[in-house]
């Protein structure tokens, strides 16, 4: 009887451990509940492989994919969170996200549906298309030069995709500095943190769309003269030849080494030179401008917040398990 009761007590301790154990661990995970970084491992594992030959060969040919592969990323995660919907074609009684107004211009949709035929190809029906976004973006920031992180998967597509939520959700690009917050705010990000995935601006290209209120009517008065008074004027009648008043079509890089991720962009931004008024504020607050300062001289410290901050970007709003669905093409649900 007595060894008995030792045995219930060893066991009742053992089995305590077990969960305290695996519930410090879930509480320590930089995961979403529901993703692994071997999560394909059985069911594709070339899936990593087959998205990153289709990166190098994207980047081959235009190195500012980079910058399109991160936008994506932001631009999905950022609207009820990682599921794809940015993917999504609109249809006769919705209009999807790839409408709002802020994603004018957005690229890389073509070549997502490339890799995702695929993945098909080798593994029908196993990888999503959220998925093919986070890996993507990855794997364009190291062949940039940037910093490497972790990649967790075993997201769900997602099946609503609306322009006004990408609008109500996603900065403009006129934001400036406590709109900037707030917004990053609401997703459970910091200043620092929005700061930091700021620098994606070092790499990519972007429409006038996004600058030409830096440079014509900033303060709203018609005027074609009236700039930004914090750009620098020799940079804004640069910006002028390649943006004219009203052309809202034209691209230009977003920084000096557009196809390098660096820390290239902080300098700009303290030389008065940022692409767009969400960059150029940055140095208007006394944090941001700290923030921008130390990035601008540490580009090591920038890299391992950068990847960081992908890394929980990755988390938000995940579907797992059975919740949404495999895409059979990214752009349409089943």
């Amino acid at each position: 009887m007595a060894s008995t009761r030792a045995f219930s007590t060893s066991w009742l301790l053992f089995t305590s451990s077990v969960v305290i154990f695996a519930t410090l661990c879930a509480a320590i995970s930089p995961y979403a509940p529901g993703l692994s970084e071997n999560f394909y491992a059985k069911s594709c594992p070339q899936a990593a492989e087959i998205v990153e030959h289709y990166v190098t060969k994207y980047l081959k040919k235009d190195s500012t994919f980079a910058g399109a592969f991160n936008r994506l990323q932001f631009h999905d995660c950022w609207v009820g969170g990682c599921d794809g919907s940015v993917l999504l074609n609109s249809t006769a009684t919705n209009s999807a996200e790839r409408e709002a107004h802020v994603n004018f211009g957005l690229r890389g949709i073509k070549e997502v549906d490339e890799i995702k035929a695929a993945l098909e190809y080798h593994c029908p029906g196993v990888v999503s298309c959220a998925d093919i976004l986070i890996i993507a973006a990855r794997d364009a920031t190291v062949k940039a030069g940037g910093p490497w992180w972790p990649v967790a998967l075993g997201r769900k597509d997602g099946s609503e995709s609306v322009d006004l939520l990408a609008d109500a959700n996603l900065p403009f690009p006129v934001f400036p500095f406590p709109l900037l917050v707030q917004n990053f705010a609401r997703k459970n990000f910091s200043a620092r943190e929005m700061v930091v995935l700021s620098g994606a601006h070092t790499i990519g290209q972007t429409h006038c769309n996004g600058v030409l209120p830096h440079l014509y009517n900033f303060t709203g008065g018609n005027n074609a003269t009236d700039i930004d008074p914090a750009m620098n004027k020799g940079f804004a009648t640069f910006l002028k030849k390649l943006c004219p008043q009203g052309n809202r079509t034209n691209t230009l890089f977003l920084d000096s080494t557009a196809g390098k991720f660096d820390n290239a962009y902080y300098k700009n931004v303290l030389a008065h030179k940022g692409i767009f008024i969400t960059d150029s504020t940055l140095i208007t607050n006394s944090l941001g401008k700290k923030l921008v300062t130390s990035f601008a001289k540490a580009k090591s410290t920038f890299f391992k917040e950068f990847a960081d901050g992908m890394v929980k970007m990755g988390n938000l709003g995940v579907l797992t398990d059975s919740q949404g669905e495999i895409r059979k093409q990214c752009q349409f649900v089943n």
